[in-house]
């Protein structure tokens, strides 16, 4: 006679961690990989030291206050603003 096997649908708890750490390694990837990413010359982007109408650097969301950028090498002005302006 041929045995009969039943699985549940609850996930098991080794299932869940196991997924759980292959995102967190995901996330971590990805975050390497921007990080590792080139910053662009004030240059590159046309920065300027004041702001176009309403948009200004401490409005964007890369800007690091009071004068630093994720994505701008070197000191930007918070009333600046460039090509690459992204709201917050």
């Amino acid at each position: 006679m041929a045995t009969v096997r039943i699985y549940s649908a609850e996930i098991s708890r080794r299932a869940m961690l196991q997924g759980a750490a292959a995102a967190a390694v995901g996330v971590a990837v990805i975050s390497e990989a921007q990080a590792a990413k080139p910053k662009r010359t004030q240059a590159d982007v046309a920065y300027q030291d004041h702001p176009k109408g309403g948009e200004r650097c401490d409005n964007c969301a890369p800007f690091i206050p009071p004068d630093g950028c994720k994505t701008v090498e070197g000191k930007v002005a918070a009333a600046g603003w460039c090509k690459i302006y992204v709201e917050k």
